[in-house]
């Protein structure tokens, strides 16, 4: 059996959704013929403020108990800190670390302390957190890493984005080692949409990230688009591997009867990406149209992160607040038993990717819907067509684009479920287990496998 360095900055007992995908390779990549070895942080004693910005820091010691024995090199942290970095933010430059994010100030424009500070901020990057707010990682972890490889015999090197600094970090390891590099991009934040954000960063962006990428033998990304993108942008060949759903978490549901029809949404909302207020609508006119003073459905939101802020905008929606129920974050087994003891579930696509470049972001929480076996109300349509697709392919659930859309598909279900009880259901159970991450282990294994066998032959 080969052995890959996996560098993820989040693994457990930190158990966000990257730290999930993590834990997931271990379980399955064995089975692909690859025995990982994990490059990470050590987050019971090295959480860092601007880890709590960005993660929701949770402990799950289960997670940690299921890893069997893997072998985990846990790198010191230290955060980024340099006096330009420093000063930029006494000035009110914007850090995800702390109280600077709040610190920016009232100046007169062309007063010397606000130039000062819009010059830095210009040439903020080269100084300060970029690719991300982790960048104070890429040292400590690059020299555990070589102080592991020099005791240890490694085939390839994987690393997981986000955040990037885990490819910044594989990188510099490849450079200086030689091995065989995969780039595994289950986002393009900061290769792409970050990039479109900070036009005065694009020139620095793009050579950084074209010098980071040069080392990559291939690359796998969780949407065909993604991967085109990754090729053309960076001339790195792959296969698209997603994130999956894990087929042991099928647990057995006795479903008690309620009185109206249930939806669920789990997982995080992004407002200024994604689009709560279609469903908000299209719920106010489905209740509307019913006249009774007791919604004839519901839909729990799980963990969204952002409970307050979507309880604020159905003050514009006074019916569809009467159906929303927030429950705040929940583990992980509990959100599965939330999207089995559904009728239906509710994902919000992704609408910031282009649609000419097709989707290049996309839920991951889509792969366990597919293995809760409920149907799927998507809105709006993904920007790129893909998750349209995947969604008609598994036969799984149907989009819609806007409100009156949605209320149609919620009327129709609504009928059905006053009159039998159920939402009909038939999803292709052989194309969804296409998705299960023991077959995209599979298929990140031989990719790991051809990344070997290029580098034999570039080295002759």
């Amino acid at each position: 059996m080969r052995t890959v360095l996996l560098i993820s900055y989040t693994f457990p007992p930190q158990y966000d959704v990257s730290a999930r995908r993590a834990a997931k390779l271990c379980k399955y990549l064995p089975g692909a013929g690859w025995r990982p070895i994990v490059l990470t942080k050590d987050w019971t004693r090295d959480v860092a403020p601007e880890d709590r910005s960005v993660f929701t820091v949770t402990q799950h010691a289960g997670a940690v108990a299921a890893l069997n024995g893997v072998t985990i090199v846990r790198a010191p942290y230290r955060t980024r800190d340099n006096p330009l970095r420093r000063l930029h933010q006494l000035l009110g430059g914007t850090y995800e670390s702390g109280p600077a994010n709040h610190r920016e100030r009232s100046l007169r424009k062309w007063s010397p302390v606000a130039l000062t500070r819009r010059t830095l901020s210009l040439f903020s990057p080269t100084f300060g957190d970029f690719p991300d707010a982790f960048r104070g990682w890429v040292a400590p972890a690059v020299r555990s890493a070589l102080e592991f490889l020099a005791r240890e015999r490694v085939d390839a090197i994987l690393s997981l984005c986000p955040p990037a600094t885990a490819h910044v970090v594989a990188a510099e390891v490849a450079r200086r080692t030689g091995l065989p590099w995969v780039a595994q991009f289950d986002d393009l934040y900061s290769f792409h949409l970050e990039r479109q954000r900070r036009s005065e960063w694009r020139p620095y962006a793009d050579r950084r990230h074209r010098e980071w990428m040069r080392h990559a033998t291939l690359a796998g990304a969780i949407t065909p688009a993604m991967l085109a993108y990754v090729q053309r942008t960076y001339g790195v060949d792959g296969e698209v591997v997603v994130v999956g759903y894990d087929p042991d978490e099928s647990p057995s549901i006795r479903r008690e009867p309620h009185d109206r029809l249930r939806l669920a949404y789990t997982g995080s909302i992004y407002p200024g990406d994604q689009r709560p207020d279609l469903l908000f609508a299209a719920l106010e006119r489905v209740i509307r149209e019913r006249g009774s003073e007791k919604p004839p459905l519901e839909v729990i939101f799980a963990g969204t992160g952002r409970d307050a802020e979507l309880e604020a905008s159905l003050a514009a929606f006074p019916a569809a607040a009467r159906a929303c129920r927030f429950v705040g974050r929940v583990p992980p087994d509990e959100a599965l038993r939330l999207q089995r003891e559904a009728d239906g579930l509710v994902l919000l696509n992704c609408t910031n990717p282009s649609p000419e470049e097709g989707t290049l972001s996309y839920p991951a929480k889509t792969f366990e819907y597919l293995n809760a076996g409920r149907p799927i109300l998507a809105l709006p349509r993904d920007p790129g067509g893909w998750g349209d697709r995947l969604l008609e392919t598994t036969r799984a659930g149907t989009t819609a684009e806007s409100p009156d859309a949605a209320a149609a598909v919620l009327t129709r279900w609504l009928d059905e479920w006053q009159r039998t009880g159920e939402i009909p259901y038939s999803s292709d159970r052989d194309e969804i287990e296409r998705y299960s991450q023991p077959r995209q282990a599979a298929v990140l294994g031989s990719l790991l496998d051809r990344a070997v066998d290029i580098h034999a032959a570039r080295t002759g």
